[in-house]
């Protein structure tokens, strides 16, 4: 006979709403509480980690980043440049600005230090906010 699995939904006091995993026995009917990992009722799947991509600049910049469907993810704990470019496109000084005052961009010195991942729009857009100027293209970010 096939194992039988069930989920039951519990009040709890200080979680609200929690599941509870229950299989059980064929042969006597006995409802047992168990790991849904443990026993093979839910399966782990392991996304593959997605393909890191780094830039660096003379005025400071040092950060990672990697694609997330269209968008571009610069990951936490990057480094932005300090400064900017007199040329500098205004729509990246906004987002610069935004970020700052968000709270995802934290000064650091000569750099801002990015507190949490931060989505753009592209790479393209992402570098130009890091690198704070003017950006030739996506192939500056380079592969790790």
């Amino acid at each position: 006979m096939e194992k039988e699995f069930f989920v039951a939904a519990i009040d709890h006091p200080k979680f609200r709403e929690v599941y509870r995993f229950f299989e059980v026995d064929p042969a006597t009917g006995e409802e047992q509480a168990i790991d849904p990992f443990d026993s093979g009722m839910v399966k782990l799947y392991h996304e593959t980690p997605p393909e890191l991509f780094y830039i660096t600049s003379k005025r400071g910049a040092d950060a990672s980043g990697f694609y997330q469907g269209e968008q571009f993810v610069v990951q936490r704990g990057s480094k932005f440049a300090g400064t900017t470019t007199p040329k500098c496109p205004k729509r990246f000084l906004k987002l610069r600005e935004e970020l700052l005052l968000s709270g995802k961009l934290m000064p650091l010195g000569h750099q801002y230090l990015v507190m949490e991942d931060v989505e753009f729009a592209s790479a393209l857009i992402a570098m130009g906010v890091v690198i704070g100027g003017w950006a030739k293209g996506a192939h500056d970010w380079k592969r790790i």
